[in-house]
């Protein structure tokens, strides 16, 4: 596994809680937590884990049990398929989570999901983990997600059917949060069986996904599974370190050469930690005493070789599978003449409603969008005004979720920029727009500094005032929006990314803070 040199990121992007497994073929399958974007658990392939492609996705329409917020993807081979175990949020309830489960005769589909949850629970369940006990026996564990109630955590295992689509039995604890460096969370499980008839359980811990973050990875052992289980004395394992901060939620898998490769997310330190958490590896080995190590004990430091988002696309073709959008509210996307963005008619149900028409929203009521993979990058898109309606803008913007983002849009012979924080939009300064058909809005991203500029021809770039602080703090994605009214629509002539340089200069006065 030394000659192995692997890029840091492995994959590069906001790509939490790895699932990773070797497929029928030999190549190396994963999955991570989508959240509320669509397709749901992109499926990414390699063949010697440096090299990444994205195949295809678990759900192009995720299941109707479940309202959004789709994470901890776990897939594992089982009888002649596949089976794909994941946490979601039922239509339901606002804070409980559920575990989901669906099957394919291949990664890449097609699933058939079992149409309801598998397990919710009263504190709900998360981070669903597949594994085999002492005796061969398939089980199901995860995480009572109490902590979310400010209530102790707690691993549980139970027997899951063959088939892997019913628990039997009950639940039983394995381990709670009881140790000072785990705070008040214990998660993400993963059970390794060793030649030395020890299991071997990692397992994330601490405050996960904040500024303030302190996750990090942690290990215990049984001679059985269901106990009793004795953490590591040097626990963690694995923290923070190398210009990474916060690693955690483990996925380990065969190297091919008869050692093994722990996969795990990370925030990258500074600006960069804008690309959320992104994808990492390292090698797992074990001591003389048998208790495993994940590399140096640190993430490794950045290394290059993941292919970064930088683009260019006409949209002459196909949608190019990188792109993404807002589960609840689908937009219409039309390509082959560019880009005809319609904004969302329809959101996904809830319970015991039908779908409803969406309320016209200000500024994105239509989105797609691609990940970064840095905090430095400019990007531009290009739009056609003759086919905007009275009421409706276009744009491009620096986008977390529908209440938090900032961007830059033509409308109604004015370009404005704007922002959404906490929820509420806001227009916080126009300009007339360029004199032409072909309007170009190019967005400069520094960290959180944004600064906007519009052009009638793509040469001679006009500023819209000074430089702006964002409200975007982490997670963040380049997003075209159409919004403005219940049908509006714009076509995209073109649009790019670029992370490998910054176009002009930021000047030198100092930047604003968007409201």
């Amino acid at each position: 596994m030394a000659a192995l040199a692997l890029p840091s990121p492995l994959v590069a992007g906001d790509r939490p809680d790895p699932g990773v497994l070797r497929a029928d073929d030999g190549e190396y399958v994963a999955v991570t937590t989508s959240n509320g974007w669509a397709p749901t658990f992109r499926v990414m392939r390699s063949p010697d884990l440096v090299a990444w492609r994205t195949t295809g996705a678990v759900f192009r329409r995720p299941p109707r049990w479940a309202q959004t917020l789709f994470w901890a993807p776990e897939m594992i081979r089982l009888g002649t398929g596949y089976a794909l175990f994941y946490s979601a949020l039922p239509r339901d309830s606002r804070d409980a989570y559920c575990l989901g489960v669906a099957t394919a005769p291949a990664p890449e589909g097609p699933w058939r999901d079992r149409g309801r949850p598998l397990r919710c629970g009263r504190n709900g369940s998360i981070d669903a983990h597949p594994t085999r006990d002492e005796s061969g026996r398939l089980h199901l564990l995860w995480k009572s997600n109490a902590n979310r109630f400010r209530r102790r955590t707690t691993i549980f295992a139970q027997r899951l059917r063959e088939d892997g689509k019913r628990l039997l039995g009950r639940p039983r604890a394995l381990i709670r949060n009881d140790r000072r460096w785990e705070g008040r969370v214990v998660e993400a499980p993963t059970v390794l069986r060793r030649p030395d008839g020890y299991l071997y359980m990692l397992y994330s811990a601490d405050l996960c996904c904040t500024k303030r973050c302190r996750y990090s990875v942690g290990v215990a052992r049984s001679r059985k599974l269901f106990g009793p289980w004795r953490k590591f004395e040097d626990n963690p394992i694995l923290e923070g370190g190398n210009g990474w901060s916060c690693p955690g939620h483990t996925g380990v898998v065969d190297d091919g050469a008869g050692g093994s490769v722990a996969f795990f997310h990370a925030y990258r330190e500074g600006a960069e930690r804008l690309a959320g958490r992104q994808l990492l590896a390292a090698p797992l080995t074990f001591g003389d005493e048998g208790w495993p190590a994940i590399g140096e004990g640190r993430p490794p430091p950045p290394a290059p070789g993941a292919a970064g988002a930088s683009f260019q696309d006409d949209f002459s073709g196909p949608l190019a599978p990188e792109w993404e959008w807002p589960l609840e509210r689908v937009p219409g996307k039309r390509t082959g003449d560019g880009l005809l963005l319609t904004a969302a008619r329809k959101v996904r149900p809830e319970k015991g409603r039908d779908r409803e028409r969406v309320r016209p929203r200000r500024i994105d009521g239509g989105v797609l969008s691609r990940r970064v993979t840095t905090g430095a990058y400019a990007a531009i898109a290009v739009v056609d005004t003759r086919t905007l309606r009275r009421r409706s803008s276009a744009g491009v913007s620096s986008f977390r979720s529908g209440s938090e983002a900032v961007g830059v849009a033509v409308e109604r012979g004015r370009v404005l920029i704007w922002s959404i924080r906490k929820g509420r939009y806001r227009a916080l300064r126009s300009q007339a727009a360029p004199r032409s058909r072909l309007v170009h809005l190019r967005m400069v991203a520094r960290g959180r500094r944004f600064r906007f500029e519009s052009s009638p021809d793509g040469r001679s770039w006009r500023r819209l005032g000074p430089a702006l602080t964002a409200p975007v703090q982490e997670s963040a994605r380049v997003a075209l929006t159409v919004g403005g009214e219940r049908r509006a629509r714009a076509r995209f002539v073109s649009a790019e990314l670029d992370e490998s340089r910054e176009p002009g200069s930021t000047g030198s006065a100092g930047a604003a803070s968007i409201p």
